[in-house]
């Protein structure tokens, strides 16, 4: 057996691997499951972006640029100008991704230096596992902040002592799970921040298009210097299982991204660019799917005022973050709804330091109908 990194061990497993194991026990007794675990929506994604990806196969696939075309880029800078009012130039300050997840884990490693003292990396806690995991892969020292209350990341309220050792903050607007948004005058504190201790900033915006009212805003109005964004199609447009995203921001933190990525040659290839080019070319298709996860979010939303369960936050995301009612075991909460047929996220999944406990999440990824059916189960479970 050879040596292995020790990190493997000291991590637990992926969170989502045990709750697979849970459902698939449920399942085994011949119970159907309405999945409100994994964020990965059931609409279809649209024919036009199908279609776009099947007329760029070509007949022999070449090794993918990991800048990607000039065409996807272009779309990208489309996209955020539309949306944003943002000036990007493709050529310098845009990169796609392979998704975002790899984006998350791999990014950290452009500014630790694991012999470092100064190798903090800081996250919001609950948030998206990959921030920690990332970190820690990288050689960092990963530092969870926890998020109490409206769930917003205030890094500026943190010890000097700490944002002294701080090479990277990442931030997440909105917010998952609890869908909180982070107003534009704290992402401007943070940009004066991560410019006045030169450290990185780099905010998660993947869920920057699904929202109910309104549009958040992105970290890149409050400045460029030392700041990045990061975008995915996978909950946007539907497309989680192509794998593509983007990073865009500062040209010269761009230029060293480039360079690192090329590396262990992260690039998503060429016939995914063209369905990404088409996507992020077309605002269209996303109000429809914001529409539906706007009715799937009223159902659900009706449902737990009626018993009487608060839900946190819920502006924007395909999330709703639930207060677990009695003793707050959000573990045994979630187990509870499972043996009848509801699956749901327990909160401890996505804290690192006892953060998320008390909470559950439910992802709006089934069907409008299958949610309906879900609502009478919960009340004779929950009533």
């Amino acid at each position: 057996m050879p040596r292995l990194n020790p990190l493997l061990d000291r991590l637990s497993e992926y969170p989502v691997v045990e709750l697979e194991r849970r459902k698939q026990a449920v399942r085994d007794r011949g119970l159907p499951l309405v999945d409100f675990s994994v964020g990965d929506p059931v609409e279809e994604t649209p024919d036009f972006i199908r279609q776009a990806l099947l007329a760029s196969v070509p007949p022999r696939c070449g090794y993918p640029t990991i800048s990607g075309s000039s065409g996807v880029r272009e779309a990208i800078a489309g996209y955020l100008q539309r949306r944003f009012g943002l000036d990007l130039d493709p050529q310098t300050q845009i990169l796609p991704t392979a998704g975002a997840k790899e984006a998350v884990f791999h990014t950290p490693q452009l500014v630790i230096d694991p012999a470092a003292e100064d190798r903090v990396v800081l996250f919001p806690d609950p948030g998206y596992p990959a921030y920690q995991r990332g970190a820690l892969f990288a050689g960092g020292e990963a530092v969870g902040v926890p998020l109490s209350g409206d769930h917003i990341f205030r890094p500026w309220l943190l010890p000097a002592e700490l944002i002294a050792r701080t090479r990277m903050i990442w931030l997440n607007t909105p917010h998952n799970p609890s869908g909180a948004v982070t107003p534009l005058s704290d992402l401007r504190r943070m940009v004066d921040l991560a410019q006045e201790h030169d450290i990185l900033l780099v905010c998660d915006e993947a869920y920057a298009d699904l929202y109910e009212d309104q549009p958040p805003p992105s970290l890149l109005q409050a400045g460029m210097e030392n700041v990045l964004v990061l975008h995915s199609l996978s909950k946007r447009s539907g497309m989680t299982g192509y794998r593509s995203g983007f990073l865009a921001g500062d040209a010269a933190v761009i230029h060293r991204l480039r360079r690192l990525r090329a590396n262990p040659g992260l690039a998503a290839p060429d016939f995914v660019n063209a369905a990404a080019e088409a996507a992020w070319s077309d605002d269209g298709h996303v109000a429809e799917r914001r529409a539906i996860f706007s009715e799937k979010r009223r159902v659900l939303l009706a449902l737990f005022e009626e018993l009487g369960l608060e839900v946190l936050g819920s502006q924007a995301t395909i999330y709703l973050w639930v207060k677990v009612p009695g003793d707050g075991d959000d573990d045994a909460f979630a187990a509870r709804l499972l043996q009848d047929g509801v699956v749901v996220s327990p909160g401890r999944m996505f804290g690192v330091e006892g953060a998320g406990h008390g909470y559950v999440r439910l992802a709006l990824v089934p069907s409008v109908e299958e949610i309906h059916a879900a609502c009478a189960l919960l009340r004779k479970v929950l009533g």
